[in-house]
């Protein structure tokens, strides 16, 4: 079958969530189809990128996007009802292009990956579409906004919920122009603001299980609290900002650091680093700082889905400190795989009571693992998602 894959960033190096998603979506269905992938950015890809994907695509089409289009779009997208984000990445010149290739390429399929990229192809009404919402994005920025309680950013905050209520009209909205549709979890699905949000199918993400894979023995040295991600993404610099500043402060256990790890730190985020913290930015072996980490401590309080940093520091068999928005995306049992904290407080005593209790810190980290290992696996998703495609492209033929 041949799948036209449509991607609002070229999904290499893999320093973002939703390029890591479609990353390994394509390894994996490329096994038994050929892919076209479409891809928006501002540059041309690299040789790094080109050889990165070319196992898993049989054609790789980049469409850079003009800046100064950009600009004047974005002067004038008061008048639309869109949100900002779709206004931003939908270009009435690439659409022509993508049409055209659609036509010559005559695909069994379109999978478009977030509702950004829903306005080159959902017009394209005789080839069957799939679009993975993959967060209920609508929530997210609510959330944002609700989190924003700064007298001076208050601009910033109307900016935040006037976006999530247009994404909020646009997810509902664009859902009737595809045949199926895919989200990361439950609780995002349940946030999605149509009628028949219960037909949207479940596809996780994975965890590539053998390259993070556990310590040989535990870390030496003083204890290293651990969090993880692309530190220019808001929840994720909003919980690094709780971790270094509320949570650490109340911490007893002597001599623990935090390392902060993950590409494209903010400014704010570089100012946290001390004698205390570490902050690497981009590192070539996330897993490794896995491995070195005595926990994992995630007090994320913003955003939606399902966090690829969970999975990969269980996988890594990293006992884990988790908000309830960090936790609740994996739907696994509420104690056992984790310790699910509220506030600062919280979150400093269950890093005292895992660093003085080993023996039952390395025994949940265990659980959490075999969990991960049987749900988690990137394969099975990829394959369920497979699995949609192909019932999808049955139906429009039939």
């Amino acid at each position: 079958m041949r799948i036209l894959v449509m991607s609002s960033r070229i999904p290499f190096p893999l320093e973002k969530g939703d390029k890591l998603r479609l990353f390994h979506q394509l390894k994996h269905l490329s096994e038994e189809h050929e892919v076209i992938l479409c891809c928006l950015s501002s540059k041309d890809a690299t040789p790094a990128q080109r050889e990165a994907l070319s196992p898993w695509v049989h054609e790789l089409h980049v469409y850079r996007l003009s800046w100064m289009r950009r600009l004047w779009r974005m002067a004038w997208a008061w008048a639309s009802d869109k949100p900002f984000q779709v206004v931003w990445f939908t270009e009435p010149r690439i659409q022509r292009q993508i049409r055209d290739l659609a036509a010559r390429s005559a695909p069994d399929v379109i999978y478009g990956q977030l509702v950004r990229c829903a306005e080159y192809v959902k017009d394209l009404h005789e080839v069957p579409k799939v679009l993975d919402y993959m967060d209920a994005l609508s929530a997210g920025m609510h959330r944002r906004a609700n989190n924003e309680t700064r007298l001076v950013m208050k601009p910033y905050q109307w900016l935040l919920r006037t976006e999530g209520t247009r994404l909020a009209r646009y997810e509902s909205r664009v859902f009737d122009y595809f045949d199926g549709a895919t989200i990361i979890s439950r609780n995002d699905r349940l946030l999605i603001p149509h009628g028949d949000r219960d037909r949207i199918e479940l596809v996780p993400n994975g965890v590539d299980l053998s390259a993070f894979s556990p310590a040989e023995s535990a870390p030496e040295g003083d204890p290293v609290l651990l969090f993880t991600g692309n530190m220019s993404y808001a929840p994720n610099v909003d919980a690094a900002h709780h971790l270094v500043e509320h949570i650490l402060p109340l911490v007893k256990h002597p001599g623990v650091r935090v390392v902060l790890a993950g590409a494209q730190p903010k400014a704010s985020v570089q100012a946290l680093a001390s004698e205390r913290v570490t902050v690497t930015g981009w590192v070539d072996d996330i897993a490794a700082e896995y491995r070195a980490a005595t926990l994992f401590v995630a007090p994320l309080r913003i955003g939606t889905g399902l966090q690829n940093k969970v999975l990969e520091a269980m996988a890594a068999e990293v006992p884990c400190v988790l908000s309830p928005h960090a936790f609740a995306p994996l739907n696994l049992p509420s104690t056992g795989h984790a310790v699910v904290c509220q506030d600062a407080a919280a979150f400093a005593e269950a890093v005292d009571d895992l660093l003085g209790a080993s023996v039952e810190a390395r025994d949940m980290a265990r659980r959490a693992k075999r969990s991960i290992e049987g749900q988690f696996a990137w394969r099975t998703h990829s394959q369920t998602l497979s699995e949609l495609l192909i019932r999808i492209a049955g139906h429009a033929s039939v």
